[in-house]
């Protein structure tokens, strides 16, 4: 058979819905009978840490407009008294927390994201960036990140930035089609793609990635070949290619989508391989986990070949904390041993602040079965590749002992060509890593009790 039919079968057999493993266990797991208590129980359990580093997200939730794609938590206003407001209260959050955690106060990584982070003026931006300064220190090469959207973005703001200590952007592009971008309300243009990415190399960033999208309406494969000839032209450090995950019943604004303009099952499969096959054949990239790439030079890179890469709710990173938290409406921390999500709705997020309550809709204390199975998890997501022996070493048992049923359908996929099995450890082929998120899914153990469909997107 040929590679294109085989790969073609291999997704009818195995697409279906399922969590993209961002976390362990998923969100829709938590529970919002994790509150504030508990949340500050485990950020006072995570200061006894105090050798440990930090990393930090902050939410900025503002847009100018919705692109009918998006499935982030966003704030539609252009007025500057709601993004002050919002400052006002982010700050009085992060002076809290810091608070509580007297005596960590390394950061290895922090993270904006959006919404929209350059929706901020220069004023804002530095007010924020000074507000952490007050509370944290940075490690010496830590990771200091931030989402960009190039239309609103200016140069004064990508100068703050740099003088701040931003070494990382990425940049939201998800297509450079002109008609593509009509459908999903978005208009970005190559060349102010083209003129950021410019002022990032000329400020000295050390890193800056892009956020492809396939499968939206109107693509086909003369669109997405255009696209993938002005990224390789372009040639930024990072890539990372995600599914459009079609959701409006988290989403409603989605159902504007003009689904008769969704390109089929066959199509979108083709899309992937062919942004595949081209950054890794004509631009060179190396495929890191199952949806990003990055060039030969670049930290990811390299960590991917030694086995040394590791992957949180901010994305990929060489620089794991044990510890993040995460700021403004619906920011996710993982602290203490737990997760947990702030309320996302302005108003009531904004309401718990001004009462002097941890902002908190729900979360989860991590039980042992649970940190195992997040270490299994996250190995193969981010290196395609499993050690029993570290897996053993926090089960106490066997592996075979400790995931029996695991085991025993991993048979299917080693049939399939998508893993090998070894007695000592378990590796994904390169054909196994379109199948990642299948793989992760016989290690759930949340999974059989979840109704999937409705919950997730297609997990290719």
């Amino acid at each position: 058979m040929p590679k294109s039919e085989r790969i073609h079968a291999l997704v009818e057999k195995y697409d279906q819905p399922g969590p993209r493993y961002t976390s362990y266990p998923t969100v829709p797991v938590w529970s919002d009978a994790f509150g504030p208590a508990e949340w500050k129980a485990a950020i006072q359990r995570a200061d006894s840490r105090a050798d440990d580093p930090l990393a930090l997200y902050v939410h900025l939730p503002f847009c100018v407009r919705r692109c009918l794609f998006c499935a982030c938590n966003v704030v539609i206003t252009s007025r500057e008294d709601v993004v002050e407001e919002y400052l006002d209260r982010l700050f009085l959050e992060i002076d809290r927390a810091a608070e509580l955690l007297p005596n960590r106060r390394k950061l290895g990584g922090v993270h904006w994201g959006g919404g929209t982070p350059t929706h901020l003026n220069e004023e804002q931006l530095e007010r924020l960036w000074n507000k952490i300064n007050q509370h944290w220190n940075l490690e010496e090469n830590a990771e200091v990140s931030i989402e960009v959207h190039p239309p609103v973005t200016t140069k004064s703001q990508m100068e703050t930035l740099a003088r701040l200590g931003f070494n990382r952007v990425s940049f939201g592009v998800q297509d450079l089609d002109g008609e593509v971008q009509q459908l999903i309300g978005r208009d970005q243009t190559v060349a102010q793609t083209e003129q950021i990415l410019t002022w990032c190399r000329e400020l000295g960033f050390e890193s800056c990635n892009f956020d492809l999208i396939y499968g939206l309406p109107g693509q086909t494969a003369e669109t997405w070949d255009y696209t993938l000839n002005e990224v390789l032209r372009l040639r930024p450090d990072r890539l990372a290619v995600y599914s459009y995950a079609h959701v409006p019943w988290l989403h409603p604004h989605q159902e504007r989508m003009p689904m008769d303009r969704i390109p089929e099952p066959e199509t979108k499969l083709g899309l992937l391989l062919e942004a595949s096959r081209r950054l890794m054949q004509e631009g060179g990239y190396q495929d890191i986990g199952f949806d990003h790439f990055a060039l030969p030079n670049d930290e990811m890179a390299k960590a991917v070949s030694e086995r040394r890469l590791y992957r949180s709710f901010m994305g990929y990173t060489v620089k794991p904390a044990p510890d993040y938290l995460g700021f403004g409406v619906t920011a996710i921390s993982e602290i203490g041993g737990c997760f947990a999500q702030n309320l996302g709705k302005l108003n009531r997020w904004s309401d718990a602040i001004d009462k002097n309550i941890p902002p908190v809709a729900r979360g989860l204390q991590l039980t042992e079965s649970d940190k195992i199975r997040k270490l299994v998890i996250e190995r193969l997501m981010c290196n395609q590749f499993l050690d029993y022996k570290e897996v053993e070493a926090i089960g106490g048992q066997p592996f075979a002992e400790l995931f029996p049923e695991a085991i025993a359908a991993l048979q299917d996929f080693e049939a399939d060509g998508l893993v090998e099995c070894q007695p000592d450890s378990l590796t994904v082929t390169r054909e196994g890593q379109l199948f990642l998120r299948n793989i992760g899914m016989l290690f759930d153990e949340y999974l059989p009790k979840e109704n999937a469909k409705g919950r997730f997107s297609q997990t290719v």
